[in-house]
């Protein structure tokens, strides 16, 4: 018998994207896939019947359908807990933290007014939830940050780390860990492209750590290189895998594992 997978999607996925591919090829191995959108279309989780839900830029308004699918049993990819955690800085950042892994020390503020006051070093704000690049993420200190708030709060404070300048984007699934070096966001922005390499196996184990911390086993880590060592600067659920050669056989062979 067929095995029944059910792929949510934050938005319709492009041809030639990782989500559109890894339905295909879920298809040629024998599974039966239905894909749906809650944010196009009302999702009864009751009405689903999947042997595994797979879900890729769902955000918080979709936690209740992603909550009661873990409640009635449905196996997730990723699963409910870590899910529920990457949602929110403030919930996973802690999680590393007590996990012993190196992570930046964070602040949060409800309002800009009191970051202002606050800071007296040059930091990294983040907002609570998101990509980690673009508009909400942005560098400096009391004198050079804007007088008026750049996104929505709350608003997150790290330390600004020195570094070599480059990030290391670990991508996982499973046991699998692939890497690209891609320019420092803050530097240079968001940068689609990155160049490959292979990861040195305090960075392979650093990715691993970090999916156990949070239960989590598709996703991606975000490593810069400080005088101390690696630290951790993002973490986010089933990334794009852009610029990873064979990722979509990657991420297929890992979602089989799971039926």
């Amino acid at each position: 018998m067929a095995a029944h997978v059910t792929c949510l999607w934050g938005k319709p996925p492009a041809p030639d994207s990782l989500p559109a591919r890894l339905e295909e090829l879920l298809v040629e191995r024998g599974c039966e896939v239905r894909r749906r959108l809650p944010h196009d279309e009302p999702v009864d989780p009751d009405a689903v019947r999947a042997d595994l839900v797979v879900h890729r830029g769902l955000g918080a308004r979709d936690e209740p359908v992603l909550a009661a699918l873990h409640g009635r049993g449905v196996p997730l990819c990723n699963p409910w807990a870590g899910t529920h955690a990457l949602l929110d800085r403030r919930r996973w950042s802690p999680l590393l933290h007590d996990a012993d892994l190196p992570a930046p020390a964070l602040t949060a503020f409800d309002t800009w007014a009191e970051l202002l006051l606050a800071v007296d070093t040059e930091v990294v704000v983040k907002a609570a939830s998101g990509t980690g690049h673009g508009a909400t993420v942005l560098s400096g200190d009391a004198a050079s940050l804007p007088d008026d708030a750049p996104f929505e709060g709350p608003f997150l404070v790290e330390p600004l780390l020195r570094h070599d300048g480059t990030d290391r984007k670990l991508y996982v699934a499973g046991s699998s860990v692939r890497a690209l070096r891609k320019p420092s966001t803050l530097a240079a922005g968001h940068v689609t492209t990155g160049e490959p390499f292979d990861p040195e196996e305090d960075l392979r184990d650093l990715a691993l750590r970090v999916g156990g911390a949070l239960g989590v086993h598709l996703y991606g880590v975000d490593v810069v290189l400080t005088d101390a060592g690696p630290v951790v600067v993002d973490v986010n659920a089933f990334p794009g895998f852009r610029g990873v050669d064979g990722a979509d056989v990657l991420v297929a062979d890992h979602v089989l594992t799971h039926l």
